[in-house]
């Protein structure tokens, strides 16, 4: 009797284990609860994702194992969410560690899904075999309440526990792939906790990997589970899972729970794909008590959105202009640069060698608009170009600009060094290729010399600024009605030279997306074009406040009298789409209709604002003018 006692015994005690490979290498053990659930009045409105987990451990060290949801049985209203990985490989497990496998599965919304079931395992293969938790296991579908004792209170995430950051309800968080990172939800529930009790955010297994997680309670009195806790699952009363037992969904270890007003659940994850997506992230807090199910009522409002950042996808491209450019000349080096990600990515760097025979110019005019606050260095006479700390918001393009004068004819190839995030490599440059020319075309002149630049430095006259650099007469006035000022302004938002810029303090005619020069306000630069035969001009605008005009004009002719007459190069009735940031314009190629004996006038119109109140104004910056000027013919003298 007593033999035949043990061997019972002993037998209900191999039953809690899960089965083994011949080998003994490996074992899986469950990690989540298997009861799932639709919300219990409308199951369109409630939660239908949910983990499904399991534990590998190894007795040897092992590499490539293959760990796999497999369903025994079928039901068309449970499934695999749509998308998500059916086996996920652990590259390696060390001898006597454990690694951890997340699975999701999806409840049709349907009320023909309550109460019905489906039969699982989950299997680990490795080079010893095969093992699987244990069988018969479902998941079962039950009826989930909505109630308000079950609350999540916040979402955090940083790259480790000590820099994290809040995200409220309906934020994003921008995490970057390759990295890794902790996400951390709080909440809570009824004081005393409940019997069962899971908290998780779902995360598609394509894009996170859970490395690890950790639970901790306000209130935990059950001996099953540990606080804090290695999973997302509370099996306070020790929870019957066979479906063949007859206290099968019951608690079978005594009337213990876990819970509480404070419960933190912290995921560790690495992103592993999805780069380019934004993930909306739900979150759950449920629960079995007395002899129902419930859910946290704020569920339909507590999504965080994952915008998933692959830094290999950044961009970058250049290009000359003019090009070709005359020898000893200017050319402006344009590098554009592009985040086509659904959130702001930071770190851009990259260097950029020009080639023999092609320098900075003496003038650099070097620039930078939509790149953040970034560190560049373009010094006069440097053979190289240096850009960091670039930041584009989403979906966004960073444009940079340098002079450059070539010292030498034919084509000179200009490559980049690979831009970088950070650290990271994306593996992308970009070239051009410059076209210099011995003389300039016949007619033309020496191309891409600098005529006059604008950087209005502090302490300028906004009455009559004075050109900053001047190779020709050149003069600038506010134009009639104009109350010029000079704008201070944030160096972190304007990417133009200097630390002011030349404003209007209001009077910019209101609503009207149609531009009339005889009521709006303008900049005038007037310059000597004596002997020039094309001009381009270039320059950076913004508006101040909300009701700031969002057009700009610009025009240009040999008189300057109004209403305008002269011709027009650009109307953008949204040339300035958002307040206080800052846009590059142009070049605006001008080849016929200059003065070729004297003054041609250029204006800058801005109009299309919300009032006529003072603080309501444009500002520009870096007004470049260079243009295509008649070489000096060489005098010949003849000796007596």
């Amino acid at each position: 009797m007593l033999v035949r006692s043990r061997i019972v015994l002993l037998t209900l005690v191999a039953g809690l284990f899960p089965v083994l490979s011949a080998q003994a290498a490996l074992t899986v053990t469950p990690l989540t609860w298997n009861v799932i659930g639709l919300d219990s009045n409308n199951p369109t409105s409630g939660p239908r994702f949910f983990p499904v987990g399991a534990r590998v451990c190894s007795s040897v060290a092992t590499t490539n194992v293959a760990v796999s949801l497999v369903f025994d049985t079928a039901n068309p209203n449970v499934d695999f969410r749509a998308g998500s990985l059916s086996t996920i490989n652990l590259p390696s497990i060390g001898a006597g560690n454990c690694r951890d496998a997340y699975f999701e599965v999806d409840v049709n919304p349907v009320p023909a899904a309550y109460d019905t079931t489906r039969r699982y395992h989950v299997t680990a293969t490795d080079f010893s075999g095969t093992a699987s938790t244990p069988t018969p296991r479902e998941l079962y579908v039950e009826h989930l309440i909505s109630q308000s004792r079950n609350a999540i209170t916040d979402v955090k995430f940083g790259p480790n526990l000590l820099g994290l950051t809040s995200v409220p309800a309906g934020g994003s968080m921008n995490l970057v792939v390759g990295n890794t990172y902790v996400i951390q939800l709080l909440g809570g529930t009824a004081t005393q906790g409940y019997n069962q009790f899971e908290s998780f955010i779902n995360f598609p297994n394509t894009i996170f990997q859970v490395l690890g997680v950790s639970t901790s309670y306000s209130a935990d009195n059950s001996p099953y589970v540990p606080n804090p806790n290695d999973k997302l699952y509370a099996d306070a009363c020790l929870w019957q899972n066979d479906p063949n037992a007859p206290t099968y969904r019951s608690c079978v270890g005594g009337d213990f729970k876990a819970g509480g007003s404070n419960v933190v659940t912290s995921y560790t994850i690495k992103i592993i794909g999805g780069g380019g997506t934004s993930q909306t992230l739900g979150s759950l807090l449920y629960d079995f008590s007395g002899s129902s199910y419930h859910y946290n009522s704020d569920f339909g409002v507590g999504a965080r959105v994952a915008n998933i950042i692959d830094p290999t996808s950044a961009t970058i491209s250049k290009s000359f202009s003019p090009n070709p450019a005359a020898l000893n000349g200017l050319s402006v080096l344009t590098i554009t640069l592009g985040n086509p990600n659904g959130g702001t990515l930071s770190g851009y760097n990259f260097v950029d060698n020009l080639p023999a025979n092609l320098v900075v110019a003496a003038s650099p005019g070097a620039t930078t608009s939509g790149c953040g606050t970034p560190t560049l260095t373009a010094n006069a006479g440097s053979s190289s170009i240096s850009f960091s700390n670039g930041t584009l918001a989403a979906n966004s393009s960073c444009v940079i600009k340098v002079n450059v004068t070539p010292a030498a004819t034919g084509s000179l190839v200009n490559t980049t060094n690979h831009l970088f995030i950070d650290t990271v490599d994306t593996g992308h440059d970009a070239t051009a290729t410059l076209t210099v020319n011995t003389a300039p075309p016949p007619g033309t002149g020496i191309c891409g010399q600098t005529l006059a630049l604008w950087d209005f430095p502090t302490g300028f006259n906004p009455n009559n600024p004075a050109p900053t650099t001047a190779n020709v007469t050149a003069s600038a006035a506010p134009g009639a009605g104009v109350n010029p000022i000079v704008t201070a302004h944030d160096s972190t938002i304007n990417p133009a030279v200097g630390t002011v810029s030349w404003g209007s303090n209001g009077q910019i005619a209101g609503p009207g997306t149609t531009l009339d020069t005889t009521q709006n306000d303008y900049f005038e630069f007037a310059i000597n074009t004596t002997g020039v035969s094309s001009v381009s001009l270039s320059f950076d605008a913004e508006f101040r406040a909300a009701n700031g005009p969002t057009g700009l004009a610009v025009y240009y002719g040999t008189t300057n009298t109004r209403p305008e007459t002269g011709t027009q190069v650009l109307n953008n009735a949204t040339a300035l789409s958002t307040q206080n940031t800052w846009v590059h314009l142009g070049p605006f190629n001008i080849n016929s209709g200059l003065n070729p004996s004297g003054t041609t006038y250029f204006r800058i119109y801005a109009f299309n604002a919300g009032n006529q109140n003072s603080g309501s104004d444009a500002e520009i910056d870096h007004v470049l003018f260079t243009g295509c000027v008649a070489a000096i013919q060489p005098t010949m003298f003849c000796r007596p």
